[in-house]
């Protein structure tokens, strides 16, 4: 008999919102060696409950026997079988990407009737919705999930939801900065992004101010310099939290900016269309050990803001080439004339 996970089915409907799939299942291992689906959501009634899979069977089947992620981005309905559709399958998928679950568990796995609708950062989104829904059978298996995870939990649906409720940039970065220090417990949350040129960056964004008032606002700072620039020249994440870290000593936008002084600290490098054009941080002055449940939370909302950019980048350039009767200005945030230059 398959378990049931209250809190999966939510956060398969919140995965099914944020990258606006048709369907989102999750099938995981069984006693007997097969895979039940275990939860779904979908915006049809065609999934064929109490559905089981084995490994090799469909697409699905494919992700479980290679423990591989699968991207299929030209879906052929009458050569391709997802698997839980049933034989005679006509939801008229277009495009399907899936990936497993750690220790080869299960697999989560999405499609939308929307050609294109998914990407490769798409999936490496989906891979870390992976390791929580990991974590969420884990915990339950234990005995129940942490009262911290569940905050922090619900933290990430108040995330998701940002972007319905508040398309416009500015609207949606403070409203997403502070949600971030909250759950967290960090003193400081704050976004800096690149020009055009990845030669300088600015401070975009922050839930509460921090700057020396020697500091003008809108202030350029070089990407050759400070712990900030070595993000984004090495487009890798830094964390520091022990109290014992060298990284502490080095000076957030160079030698000689004044900053607060930030014992603890998470930076997260943002990819925007094939670069880095932002970093994420989270920042303390007080010495913190990073726990592995904040990383994790800080990780997916990096990548999440990371994706929203990548479309905010998207949609700018759509609206820049296309004629005007193409794209309603109304639909998206009025990137001409926000703070932010993809």
């Amino acid at each position: 008999m398959t378990m049931k996970y209250p809190s999966l089915d939510r956060l398969l409907e919140s995965i099914g919102s944020v990258f606006d799939a048709y369907s989102v299942v999750l099938f995981c291992r069984n006693s007997a060696g097969t895979f039940d689906l275990t939860t779904s959501f979908s915006l049809g009634d065609s999934i064929r409950k109490g559905t089981k899979i084995e490994q090799g069977q469909g697409l699905v089947g494919w992700i479980l026997k290679n423990n591989s992620p699968l991207v299929v981005e030209k879906f052929d309905e009458k050569n391709t079988f997802l698997g839980y559709y049933g034989a005679e399958q006509d939801e008229q998928i277009k495009v399907f990407v899936g990936c497993p679950l750690p220790g080869g568990r299960g697999a989560l796995c999405m499609d939308s009737k929307k050609t294109y609708a998914f990407t490769s950062k798409d999936q490496r989104l989906l891979s870390l919705f992976a390791v929580v829904v990991a974590a969420i059978i884990d915990d339950v298996g234990e005995g129940g999930v942490s009262s911290r995870e569940q905050a922090l939990y619900r933290v990430l649906q108040q995330v998701y939801a940002l972007r319905e409720a508040h398309p416009k940039w500015t609207d949606f970065l403070n409203r997403y900065l502070a949600l971030l220090a909250g759950a967290s417990g960090y003193e400081y949350a704050f976004l800096v992004v690149s020009d055009e040129w990845g030669n300088n960056y600015l401070l975009e964004g922050s839930n509460k101010p921090f700057m020396s008032e020697n500091v003008s606002a809108r202030q350029s700072f070089s990407t050759g310099s400070g712990l900030l620039g070595w993000v984004f020249k090495k487009n890798q994440s830094v964390f520091f939290g022990d109290g014992k870290s060298e990284l502490g000593r080095t000076p957030l936008f160079g030698r000689d900016i004044p900053g607060p002084v930030l014992n603890t600290l998470m930076a997260f490098p943002l990819k925007v269309h094939t670069r880095c054009r932002g970093v994420l941080v989270f920042g303390d002055r007080e010495s913190r050990v990073i726990s592995a449940e904040i990383k994790d939370f800080a990780n997916m909302a990096a990548d999440y803001l990371a994706l929203f950019l990548e479309n905010l980048y998207l949609r700018s350039k759509v609206r820049r080439f296309a004629p005007p009767s193409v794209t309603d200005p109304g639909d998206a945030p009025d990137f001409d004339n926000s703070d932010y230059h993809p």
